[in-house]
């Protein structure tokens, strides 16, 4: 890659709570994403009734599938209307609890729990360890700083045996300055790399950014498989 690098968008949270209110969340799926079908046998260990972790969920519906298929989903968000809006949109009873730090919405059946809040105030005593992470963008949504931050964050949340599906983009950070934010496989490797074997899956041309990243057929789709070493 060359160029010079542009200063990345610094996006704390209230970033993403101003892109709610706006409606400018581009990102929502409103179909289950292609790679969690595609690799969910690796990500479950073909196991029933798994416990998945969604960080930064959104609404994404991919929730509400697993659920269906009798896994156990919780998810954690800081945008409340995002949390709002998967239970309404999915047709999906809930209660709202508040709790020290968080709310917790949970679904009548009990196998959905959205934790609304601070991720750095979601701990392991909250819930316990995590076996499977669907992590599609969370990551990639924070800027270089706070990507370091998370990343020990989340090995904290995280069981022994954890399988963690990792979707970023990669691009060239001289044409665009993300969100979402450009993670190179020796960052990911820097963060996580000396407690997780890291295996690449998937890696193509996504959607357009911008139209220097078109033109250079960027950004890569890139999705990493995570387990310990």
């Amino acid at each position: 890659m060359s160029g010079e690098k542009l200063m990345p968008t610094k996006t704390h949270p209230e970033f993403w709570n101003e892109r709610w209110t706006k409606s400018e969340i581009g990102f929502h799926q409103s179909n289950n994403h292609k790679y969690l079908e595609k690799h969910l046998s690796k990500l479950l260990s073909n196991q029933n009734k798994m416990r998945i972790l969604f960080p930064f969920c959104g609404k994404a519906v991919d929730m509400a599938w697993l659920a269906s298929l009798g896994h156990e989903v919780v998810g954690v968000e800081f945008v409340q209307m995002a949390c709002e809006q998967f239970f309404s949109e999915n047709n999906i009873k809930y209660s709202v609890k508040d709790l020290k730090d968080l709310k917790l919405f949970t679904s009548e059946d009990g196998r959905i729990k959205l934790y609304n809040g601070d991720f750095f105030k979601f701990n392991s005593e909250l819930e316990k360890p995590f076996e499977c992470v669907w992590d599609r963008g969370a990551y990639g949504a924070l800027h270089l700083d706070l990507r370091i931050k998370y990343a020990e964050h989340m090995k904290n949340l995280l069981s022994p045996s954890v399988r963690y599906l990792l979707d970023v983009f990669e691009y060239d950070t001289s044409l665009f300055p993300g969100p979402p934010h450009s993670c190179p496989q020796e960052e990911i490797k820097h963060h996580f790399g000396s407690e997780f074997q890291i295996e690449l899956l998937e890696s193509e041309k996504t959607i357009s950014l911008n139209q220097k990243l078109t033109e250079a057929n960027q950004p890569l789709d890139k999705l990493y498989f995570l387990s310990r070493k």
